[in-house]
């Protein structure tokens, strides 16, 4: 059997495992090394940019990820604190019909605490429709997240609860919305 030698100009390798870029990068240097008698000209380069690219997002998401959840706290202290405020005027009614402070917070906190509690429950179900299997790898960071959202409602709601029922009746009742 005769072999004909073949000139290779370019060859392309797509490399099924971003892991084992090192491993690929020494198996070409061996290569290259034996190789050296039929083709002393004999070079690579591995293209890595576009995986580079995307360890730096990958890195950057981790890097951010502590400031959405300190915004998600945020959101969770603001708004239900904000609602509660803006319903003053329901919290005197309750107050000139005859409640008393401690029912008129309960009813104020247990309130926005549900809603806080349905929007969990229709945002991670929402999630499970969407894409189960990243549902269930990311449950513990999402649970995490929940449990941090929802103190954060609870706080603010006692806080403003307080606020508002601590005001004399007809302060409230005049408070202009």
């Amino acid at each position: 059997m005769n072999l004909v030698p073949f000139t290779v100009t370019h060859s392309e390798v797509v490399l099924a495992d971003n892991d084992e870029i090192r491993e690929l990068e020494e198996f070409l240097d061996v290569w290259r090394f034996t190789s050296r008698r039929y083709a002393p000209s004999a070079s690579y380069r591995v293209d890595t940019t576009e995986f580079d690219n995307i360890k730096r997002v990958r890195d950057l998401l981790i890097l951010m990820f502590p400031i959405a959840v300190i915004a998600v706290v945020l959101i969770g202290l603001t708004a239900p604190a904000l609602l509660i405020i803006q319903s003053s005027k329901e919290a005197a009614i309750l107050r000139v019909l005859g409640a008393t402070k401690k029912r008129v917070r309960c009813i104020l906190i247990f309130d926005q605490i549900a809603l806080c509690a349905a929007g969990i429950v229709l945002a991670s179900g929402g999630l499970v429709l969407y894409n189960a299997g990243l549902f269930a790898r990311s449950a513990e960071t999402l649970a995490l997240c929940g449990v941090l959202y929802v103190l954060g409602c609870v706080c603010a709601v006692y806080g403003a609860s307080v606020s508002v029922t601590q005001r004399r009746i007809l302060a409230l009742l005049q408070v202009k919305e």
